[in-house]
């Protein structure tokens, strides 16, 4: 699960809803009264790990200055006390006080699953004590956040600590303490096939989506890769999963990122196949995905089709960037590339082409190659 690319903005916008999702709602990327999107953007915070650990390196938070005077220049390296973690997403608290970052492989080695930076001095971010949080006690191989509006996180655990099934969803408080792994593990200890990556959640309409993409231990060197095509529908009142969705009928195969669509209770999944699906998680079962966007344009090589999103809080931009995976086993560019977007967010802008490619295979000199892969923007 490395990423090939690491990108602070994805490569295309989709500009329009297929038909079939447009009949069922509304265009994601109609009128927008805010017809401008401004922007404060000061840092970028890049969490990656050293591929050759015996040369000193640890896996560290690199802070890129995204000011018009020092644009693209590493101005700070926080590392942590190790070396092992498999550094994989990050994300900034809605307080904006903290930095998550996730350590994929932690199981593997007994370090922590989660970590946390402090962001008084959003320049110089500095590591929480890792014995003051708590780590997941029924899940791991930990993966993507969701930040909580009282500046706590959601946070998808891939699997068990063998590396099988079930994964969980984790639930931090603002100040590191794990309130649940969700569904309850004493209810619900067996939950077949549930190795959660992708989530969102709408948190006015109490519904999350989880999507299953690959089993954590058949993504280790020389084991032939599991993945699924279930998409399950969350009740957020009591954490339960209302309903577990088949969609190998659609194609779907190793869905790895999934979002809400503002507060519409609706959300958006990429299929592990090019395709990007719209969901409706309203009303009663059964729901059905529809697919929205071809992302490979027809194109008939869909075996390892992927595409990472990100949506506008407003509802009315989606980020897409699709690509063809081997995000397992494949090494990567090892490079992270900053672009911008215009007023509208309609067009790409690189502002400063010569500082605008940071190339990870070289910034930490001595130490040797560093893998990026987790991003968040401050």
């Amino acid at each position: 699960m490395r990423a090939t690319v690491a990108l602070i903005l994805s490569i295309i916008c989709c500009s329009a809803l297929a038909p079939s999702a447009l009949a069922a709602r509304r265009s994601l990327l109609g009128s927008d009264s805010n017809s401008k999107t401004a922007t404060t953007a000061t840092y970028l915070y890049v969490w990656a790990g050293p591929k050759d650990a015996s040369l000193g390196g640890k896996d560290s938070v690199f802070v890129i200055s995204l000011a018009d005077g020092e644009y693209g220049k590493i101005v700070s390296v926080v590392p942590t006390p190790y070396s092992t973690l498999e550094p994989h997403h990050c994300r900034i608290s809605s307080t904006r006080t903290h930095l998550a970052c996730a350590g994929l492989f932690s199981a593997l080695t007994g370090t922590p699953s989660v970590l946390f930076f402090e962001l008084s001095d959003p320049r110089t971010p500095k590591l929480v004590d890792p014995a003051k949080v708590d780590q997941p006690k029924h899940s791991a191989f930990a993966d993507e956040f969701v930040a909580i509006a009282d500046g706590g996180f959601l946070l998808s655990m891939m699997g068990s600590s063998t590396g099988g099934s079930p994964g969980r969803v984790a639930h931090y408080s603002k100040d590191f303490k794990l309130i649940g792994e969700y569904p309850d593990p004493a209810k619900f200890p067996d939950i077949p096939g549930f190795n959660p990556h992708g989530l969102g959640v709408s948190w006015v309409h109490k519904t999350m989506v989880t999507v299953d993409y690959v089993v954590p231990a058949s993504t280790l060197v020389g084991n032939p890769l599991t993945m699924w095509s279930t998409v399950r529908l969350w009740n957020i009142s009591d954490w339960t999963i209302t309903e577990t969705i088949d969609a190998s009928a659609q194609g779907v195969k190793g869905p790895m990122d999934a979002v809400a669509i503002a507060e519409t209770g609706a959300f958006y999944f990429e299929g592990g196949n090019g395709y990007i699906y719209y969901l409706d998680g309203k009303g009663p079962k059964p729901h059905v995905p529809v697919v929205a966007w071809d992302t490979y344009a027809g194109s008939a090589n869909r075996a390892s089709a992927g595409c990472i999103m990100h949506p506008f809080r407003n509802g009315t931009r989606l980020l897409a960037a699709p690509f063809v995976r081997d995000q397992v086993h494949a090494a990567g560019d090892m490079t992270v590339r900053l672009f911008r977007l215009n007023d509208r967010a309609t067009k790409f802008i690189l502002r400063q082409p010569a500082k605008s490619l940071i190339d990870f295979k070289t910034v930490a000199k001595k130490q040797g190659i560093f893998r990026p892969h987790g991003l968040a923007i401050y």
